[in-house]
């Protein structure tokens, strides 16, 4: 295993400890609120991270590992676990005619903690 690799595994395993370590200190305002947000975080962390288990393209690692940061830091920010609303601008999707360049311009325009969101 490359030296890249054995890095890029232990920000990965280091990510992922640290997202459970989250959740288990979880607070919300109300005890039946805590319960479910923790049962989110971990139960959306373990889905994230099996889902991208065999990803090899190093700068699609690096953005999924930036993309877990900053979740956490939003969600505990906010203090709410669940991904944030995209607002986008109509105006910039649809002053493009071009398909093609309105799929990009979302893509570009959609925030980094939500890439693995289906929004």
């Amino acid at each position: 295993m490359s030296r890249s690799l054995v890095c890029v595994r232990r920000q990965a395993l280091g990510l992922y400890r640290s997202l459970l370590r989250t959740a288990q200190h979880w607070e919300a305002n109300d005890v039946e609120d805590t319960v479910n947000e923790r049962n989110y975080i971990r139960h959306e962390a373990k889905e994230l991270f099996a889902e991208n288990k065999h990803e090899t393209d190093p700068e699609r690692i690096q953005a999924l590992l930036e993309e877990g940061k900053s979740r956490i830091q939003i969600a505990q920010h906010y203090n709410n676990p669940y991904p944030r609303p995209m607002n986008l601008s109509q105006r910039v999707v649809m002053n493009s005619r071009n398909k093609a360049a309105q799929k990009r311009l979302h893509r570009q325009s959609k925030p980094i903690y939500l890439y693995s969101s289906e929004v």
